[in-house]
């Protein structure tokens, strides 16, 4: 009897020294026939090196958290499988389930906890075009006036916070240059203008995800929202000449005052996102249709320098905007269990 246990004795010895000395990609090999042959309750010891380890790559210490939560689960060792499910999930945060190939029972118990971003933060960069969308219109010289769209820019940061299956709420903040141009012509005297205008804006949407979120590699939304601007400046730029007469000098006029400095418009958006790295590329299309005035009739005479010397008298107007931006946000995981099935 003795001898017997002296024999189990060394045999786990030369074992243990055995495991002891391969390499962890050996492990893991070992530690696949183990759990084909059904010998479940040895792989949380013989795996146990190398995860508390920095030898396994990525893939192979998915693998082997794998290997242990299916175990854990035919021991019927509920908290282990999900602790083991946890470390998984930790370790890639893009796990997907090959649903042909992993069992039921594996399956269920990743449907028990997020594996979704839990936020995503960024920035972003592109062109905005914007044109008045002229009210009511006064001119000082009988003449004809027109505004015109022009190219500024846009750049920011964002985050997005995901609110329910596939809707996710995007608050923005970000610093956009509007151009637009203005002219007018009566035959005798021709003004063209263009005013420059730094915007401190807040946007925020509502995104529809048009598919599950792991669904498909590119993910397309729609978004609605609102946006509320602050005028940070506002100045107008204009170039006066008349017929048989010399050119008005060009000047340069601070309208800021002439400006409401808070406004509102309504946003729409469309756009898709591509996997990148640890976040997502983000291309989006933006339209704005401005809610409220830029200016009210007490201030359309109320800078007289543009009105008498260039013939340039605003018409009370918002602003529309089309802009087209690239962004990258940058996925926050937190996988945890939600609940206990």
């Amino acid at each position: 009897m003795m001898k017997r246990n002296f024999l189990l004795i060394g045999f786990l010895l030369a074992s243990y020294a055995f495991v002891q000395a391969q390499t962890c990609p050996q492990v893991l090999r070992l530690a696949r026939s183990t759990y084909e042959q059904g010998r479940l309750h040895e792989l949380e010891s013989l795996l146990k090196g190398c995860l508390e380890g920095v030898d396994f790559t990525v893939q192979e210490r998915v693998e082997a958290y794998k290997l242990l939560t299916l175990a854990y689960i035919y021991l019927e060792e509920p908290e282990k499988a999900d602790a083991a499910m946890l470390k998984l999930l930790q370790t890639d945060h893009y796990f997907v389930l090959n649903k042909a190939v992993e069992p039921a029972e594996f399956q269920a118990l990743y449907g028990t906890f997020r594996t979704t971003p839990i936020y995503r933060i960024g920035g972003k960069f592109g062109a905005i075009g914007t044109q008045p969308n002229v009210a009511n219109s006064n001119v000082a010289n009988d003449g004809t006036s027109n505004y015109g769209y022009k190219i500024g820019v846009t750049a920011g940061a964002f985050a997005e916070i995901p609110v329910f299956k596939k809707f996710i709420l995007n608050p923005e903040l970000n610093f956009q240059l509007k151009n637009f141009s203005y002219t007018n012509n009566n035959g005798i005297a021709s003004t063209t203008a263009s005013e420059a205008q730094s915007v401190l804006s807040l946007p925020v949407s509502l995104q529809y995800l048009l598919f599950n979120e792991r669904e498909i590699a590119i993910k397309p939304y729609v978004a609605l929202g609102v946006q509320v601007d602050y005028l940070l400046a506002s100045a107008m730029t204009i170039n006066t000449t008349k017929t048989s007469e010399l050119p008005i000098t060009e000047k340069t006029y601070d309208v800021k005052n002439q400006r409401n400095p808070l406004n509102l418009s309504a946003v729409a958006s469309i756009g898709a996102k591509l996997p990148a790295g640890p976040g997502y590329l983000i291309l989006e299309a933006r339209y704005y249709y401005g809610l409220t005035k830029l200016l009210s009739a007490k201030d359309v005479y109320s800078n007289q320098f543009p009105v008498f010397d260039n013939y340039a008298v605003n018409g009370i107007f918002s602003l529309n905007s089309i802009s087209i931006t690239l962004g990258y946000g940058y996925n926050i995981f937190s996988p945890k269990k939600l609940t206990n099935k």
